[in-house]
């Protein structure tokens, strides 16, 4: 009977734990997408960026069900408009931030077998990275180095 009722509380806290990690995930998202509106209204960059940072720092959490594909698009959509605005205007911490919010759309996207979504992310990432002197081959090399 204690081993039941130990298997019983286990069970019990993967299940509260799991909760746990979509209710963060959720409002890691809901913080994003306040963040991306305080960016429109101001015009400023940082919330940006610090909605990347946002979504990203609870990818480690993230399983295949618990993580939503809203996660991958936001990410990518956020790329895309740090890309344009790192571009438009010579901004390199954009460009950084464009490059590590399409990191987290690949990601999760490879996750969830998004294939189209995934590859979008790709081309992105790789014109991303080319904007500022780099290749995904040199990239690659470089975290390889890290490791």
């Amino acid at each position: 009977m204690a081993i039941a009722l130990k298997l019983g509380q286990k069970f019990m806290l993967r299940r509260q734990h799991k909760e746990a990690t979509v209710e963060l995930a959720k409002l890691n998202r809901e913080m994003a997408l306040r963040m991306i509106t305080l960016a429109h209204e101001t015009g400023e960059v940082k919330p940006l960026i610090d909605a990347v940072n946002a979504l990203r720092s609870s990818e480690e959490l993230y399983s295949q069900d618990t993580v939503q594909i809203d996660n991958a698009r936001i990410q990518k959509k956020l790329g895309d408009v740090l890309l344009s605005v790192g571009k438009n205007e010579n901004n390199i911490a954009a460009i950084d931030a464009a490059i590590s919010a399409y990191r987290g759309a690949i990601t999760i996207a490879s996750m969830l077998g998004a294939q189209n979504l995934r590859m979008e992310a790709r081309k992105s990432y790789a014109l991303a990275l080319n904007y500022v002197g780099k290749s995904e081959r040199t990239q690659k090399f470089s975290l390889m180095g890290a490791a």
